[in-house]
């Protein structure tokens, strides 16, 4: 790829450019919570170092406050609960903030692999059904989760006026050094908007690679569609070409039908490689933080004495499971489908074709058998059976828990 090339992939994304996006609704969503610039504001810099302030401001607190309660475990998992889903998002945006080329590159990557399959699809109610369910599939999962997270506020911002009336508490960290007295309104009103901030932030960067996955596994069903249904064709035999036989020109028409179907792999196989490049530390990050304040609230909600604690952390559970199920289930589709591709190529009618398109075709299932695995910090594969290991390792740093809170109480 040329400089000017390149310059045009990781140009920034406008109000008007983002709107002819298939990833609109994830780009304005970040673009909203101060994560994604649209055009090249001074006044959107100060938006991003304001919301970094609320992530480092909600850090300091909690690490006070734990400084504090140290020997309370309780109040102790409470706190790092909060604190630990917060670090998630602010994670997150730096990572994005860091190098916000990478993520105009990948936006705009994706809305040109959408567009190398629109021929084959326009033409094939069947394809176009499939891009076209995709993107209801990842426009409704967006909303959902997003509007589910919001929901939480519901549960944690008015709780502790509801249940301790009159008691100054606050919705996630406590001030044990002055008893939650000074700047009550002020202090409970930013950790309502710190909370909503970065729980927002960190969600909307999950769903941003959730709905790139599901698109990318969309193109890779529908490629291996096209490629079942190479057949040989008889349409435009001779014409203009009286020299030439029905058969001769069938072959040649099957065999490029599969040369465009080797470039469209090729092409999603490079943008896999570049989402994986970016997905990575994203990925690991939630992984990391999502076990670990998975484990916390299930203590929370099995040895907590304050109801609202466990009613507010049965809620939240759901959570940090979804963030890392979400990563799981979408590159496990995007593995699978891949996978689909080598199948489809023995449905195709390779016993009647040519040599030259028997080779081509070898070297395309040769390829397509090579699993397609996304991963998180290189290291770590993402698919369905490490939903279940890191649900594993939740449950046993909370056994641990459990071990030490017993110790501490006899």
């Amino acid at each position: 790829m040329d400089s000017g090339r390149r310059g045009d992939v990781e140009m920034p994304f406008s109000w008007s450019s983002s709107g002819r996006s298939v990833l609109k609704l994830n780009i304005r969503h970040l673009w909203l919570f101060g994560v994604w610039p649209l055009g090249n504001f001074r006044l959107f810099e100060l938006y991003v170092i304001f919301v970094f302030a609320l992530g480092v401001w909600n850090f300091v607190e909690g690490s006070l406050a734990v400084s504090f309660s140290w020997r309370d475990l309780e109040a102790t998992t409470l706190v790092l609960t909060n604190t630990f889903t917060m670090c998630s998002g602010m994670v997150k945006m730096a990572f994005f903030t860091r190098d916000r080329r990478r993520y105009n590159s990948m936006a705009r990557r994706v809305d040109s692999l959408m567009l190398t399959q629109k021929d084959p699809s326009s033409s094939d109610p069947a394809l176009e059904n499939i891009v076209h369910r995709s993107r209801k599939r990842a426009g409704r999962l967006t909303l959902g989760m997003l509007l589910f997270m919001a929901s939480q506020g519901l549960v944690w911002f008015p709780m502790p006026l509801i249940a301790h009336p009159g008691e100054r508490r606050l919705p996630f960290v406590q001030h044990p050094w002055d008893n939650t007295t000074s700047y009550y309104e002020l202090s409970y009103a930013v950790q309502c908007l710190t909370g909503m901030w970065m729980a927002e932030v960190s969600f909307g960067m999950d769903c941003l690679f959730a709905t790139i996955m599901i698109l990318v596994a969309a193109q890779l069903e529908v490629l291996a569609l096209r490629i079942g249904k190479l057949r040989m064709s008889d349409s435009g035999a001779g014409e203009g070409r009286p020299w030439r036989s029905a058969s001769s020109v069938a072959h040649d028409k099957m065999y490029s039908d599969l040369c465009l179907c080797i470039e469209s792999h090729q092409e999603i196989l490079r943008f896999v490689r570049h989402l994986n490049g970016t997905l990575n530390p994203i990925a690991m990050t939630q992984f990391v933080f999502s076990v670990l304040v998975a484990c916390l609230a299930l203590f929370q909600a099995t040895y907590s004495a304050d109801i609202t604690a466990v009613i507010r952390c049965v809620s939240f559970l759901p959570i940090p499971g979804g963030q890392v199920y979400l990563y799981c289930w979408a590159a496990h589709h995007v593995t699978e489908q891949a996978e689909a591709v080598s199948t489809a190529a023995y449905g195709c009618s390779w016993m009647d074709a040519s040599a030259r398109f028997k080779h081509a075709l070898k070297i395309l299932i040769s390829r397509a058998q090579k699993p397609l695995i996304l991963t998180a910090g290189y290291i770590y594969p993402i698919n369905r059976e490490a939903f279940l290991s890191l649900v594993n390792a939740s449950y046993t740093y909370y056994a641990l828990l459990g071990q030490i809170n017993k110790r501490s109480t006899n």
